[in-house]
């Protein structure tokens, strides 16, 4: 006969697996504890406000400033001269030499103009800027007035490239102490102007010399016919009739008294044509 197999069962008493059943009970408490705090912490950390960072100290921020080495710069270049301005002669002549020497003389009268002036309405200040710097200004005395009568070019010269050699004929009166004003001889002044660049200007000094007294003309005047008197008296009436002569183109030229402003007799020259 066969042996059959037979299946031995063991008897485990119920108290040892009671109590192994407790150990892993607690287990697996203590692990979902520590699950639930690990999420409870996580969650205070993610709601957690993020404070900022405090600024670098000054040590920290001289250790991690970085070295700036600066090169060299090079010197600026020197500006480039620039060339005086020549004005050569043919510049000058291409300019119309008549309004040139026009120029000149229009300054040279307005330099005597202000040069003599002492009448309380000249302006040092103007005078000075017509001046050469070398050249002192006009000192007068105390109480001592001058009144331009007027001034005149009689004269003008080209004496080298762009200088033009003016002659101004000046008369003027002089009052001393707030007494009458007395009339000077006219004076003639030299002056030497520039037009290098197109801008006159005085270039020194002037020079002043009186004038001569003027030669007395010779007139010979004769008896007038009275056809031509009764002309004379047509253009100029009420006028003494002095005297008069032939030119060679057969005018008559005759001389009158005639009555002006305020009934003064000045004597006037009234031609008749044939």
């Amino acid at each position: 006969m066969e042996e059959k197999n037979q299946e031995v069962y063991e008897r485990i008493p119920w108290e040892t697996l009671e109590k192994q059943g407790g150990d892993r009970q607690w287990l697996v408490l203590g692990i979902a504890g520590a699950v639930v705090a690990g999420s409870l912490g996580y969650s205070f950390m993610s709601n957690r406000p993020v404070l900022p960072e405090p600024p670098p100290t000054e040590a920290a921020a001289a250790v991690a400033a970085p070295t700036t080495t600066l090169a060299a710069v090079p010197p600026a270049p020197a500006p480039a001269q620039t060339a005086p301005s020549v004005v050569t002669e043919a510049d000058l002549y291409a300019v119309d030499p008549d309004r040139l020497a026009t120029e000149a003389a229009a300054h040279a009268r307005w330099v005597v103009r202000e040069y003599l002036a002492q009448d309380g309405s000249s302006e040092p200040g103007l005078l000075r800027a017509l001046l050469p710097a070398e050249i002192p200004l006009p000192s007068t005395p105390e109480g001592l007035l001058v009144f331009v009568e007027w001034v005149d070019s009689v004269g003008v010269a080209e004496v080298d490239v762009g200088t033009y050699r003016v002659e101004v004929l000046a008369r003027y009166m002089v009052s001393s102490d707030g007494g009458d004003y007395q009339r000077v001889d006219p004076e003639l002044f030299t002056l030497d102007i520039g037009m290098a660049d197109g801008i006159p200007r005085l270039l020194g000094a002037p020079t002043v010399k009186a004038v001569d007294s003027p030669a007395t003309g010779e007139l010979v005047l004769g008896a007038v016919p009275d056809a031509v008197a009764a002309g004379v008296e047509a253009l100029s009436p009420g006028s003494e009739i002095v005297g008069g002569y032939v030119d060679l183109g057969g005018t008559w030229n005759v001389v009158v008294l005639a009555s002006g402003p305020g009934g003064v007799l000045r004597p006037e020259m009234v031609p008749i044509s044939p």
